[in-house]
């Protein structure tokens, strides 16, 4: 079939074919070029996930690479839209990094906070 074309025709389906296959090959290197850091930490929604996922890096360095590509790939194929501080917490432990969030108490008495002296008198 293609010996019954004529040479006209098949140089225009040539470049058409040319042409879609660049367009997908720099459709790849897009992909390939986003940061899977900055996307896992554009999608922490709270002040607790942001402080988990610190910790994470400051503490274990291997284990947060391999996190941040698991919850990377997570966030690009739609199974994760946002990340707050309990879905960070389980995912990281899940993933084998045994954050801790620091643990604060705090008492109030009459709209301030105060600390637990005054609070028990």
């Amino acid at each position: 079939m293609a010996d019954e074309l004529p040479e006209s025709i098949k140089l225009k389906l040539l470049k058409k074919m040319m042409s879609s296959l660049k367009t997908s090959g720099e459709q790849q290197e897009k992909k390939e070029e986003i940061d899977p850091e900055k996307l896992v930490w554009s999608k922490l929604s709270d002040e607790k996930a942001v402080e988990l996922m610190r910790k994470a890096k400051a503490l274990y360095p291997a284990k947060y690479e391999y996190a941040i590509r698991v919850l990377a790939y997570l966030i690009q194929h739609g199974e994760l839209d946002e990340l707050d501080g309990y879905t960070t917490l389980v995912l990281l432990n899940r993933l084998g990094v045994p954050v801790r969030p620091d643990l604060r108490i705090k008492f109030v008495k009459h709209g301030k906070e105060v600390d637990m002296k005054e609070y028990l008198e």
